[in-house]
């Protein structure tokens, strides 16, 4: 039987989890920590990048929990190696080679339907060259027969793409949308949009409402919106959602 990673909700340590292994040192600068409930609280990534994919799964309906530095990959004895005992043994059976022999993945995720996947992080311009490329076929061809598709996800270098700005205004919104969205709030909205989509500037200034209550009624699906193409402003076009959480789903938009 293999050996399954652990997941939780809420994280009881005070030091940040790192996962598999640790994250690189980058030069002399910090590790870029962000908290996630659905990753065990808090996490530590080792780009901005990585941080952004971290809060696109956070708000994602479809994920129950996600892990950064997950596991590695053993490229020469083809399996899976979840704890960094496991990882010290295998590179000492190699006489301590790494590089080309084993790969570990950004991130793995539990989704709300029990199966499995991983992402690769990339960012624009710096998506890595064909001999990373050849290590990545490897590692996904052994991946998949323990059943974790592994997937790359590029993230736009662009800072102003809809998808970064929105991801890091919806991410907050989770943790406070029930506490500033009132039933008469949440009624008066969906009375608003019966007729059909209107723009955000009409919708908050007809209804007296900050525009700061958009990310929340976005994120429980009171409203929605394309937020992968258009920005969180307001000539946004917004719609009733209806429970509807499809909106949140944007990491097959950074898919190659």
């Amino acid at each position: 039987m293999k050996s399954v990673p652990s997941y939780g909700t809420r994280s009881r340590r005070n030091a940040a989890n790192v996962g598999v292994r640790f994250t690189a040192r980058t030069y002399g600068k910090a590790r870029i920590g962000t908290y996630a409930e659905k990753a065990d609280g808090h996490i530590t990534v080792e780009s901005d990048a990585e941080r952004l994919v971290a809060h696109i799964l956070s708000i994602d309906p479809r994920v129950r929990a996600f892990k950064q530095q997950p596991f590695t990959v053993d490229l020469v004895s083809e399996r899976l190696l979840f704890t960094r005992e496991e990882v010290y043994e295998a590179r000492r059976m190699r006489g301590c080679r790494t590089g080309e022999m084993e790969y570990t993945p950004d991130f793995s995720v539990v989704q709300t339907d029990g199966l499995l996947c991983a992402y690769e992080v990339k960012i624009q311009g710096y998506e890595g060259d064909d001999q990373y490329w050849m290590k990545l076929e490897r590692a996904r061809k052994i991946m998949e027969a323990y059943c974790y598709p592994l997937s790359t996800v590029i993230v736009p270098a662009d800072e102003r793409h809809p998808v970064i700005v929105n991801a890091q205004l919806l991410k907050p919104a989770l943790a406070r949308a029930h506490t500033y969205l009132t039933p008469d709030i949440i009624e008066r909205v969906e009375r608003y949009c019966e007729s059909g989509p209107v723009l955000q500037h009409a919708l908050c200034t007809s209804l007296q409402i900050p525009t700061a209550l958009i990310p929340p009624l976005l994120v429980t699906g009171v409203l929605q919106a394309d937020l992968a193409r258009h920005h969180i402003f307001a000539a946004l076009e917004l719609s009733a959602g209806y429970g509807d959480l499809s909106h949140l789903c944007l990491i097959e938009e950074l898919r190659p």
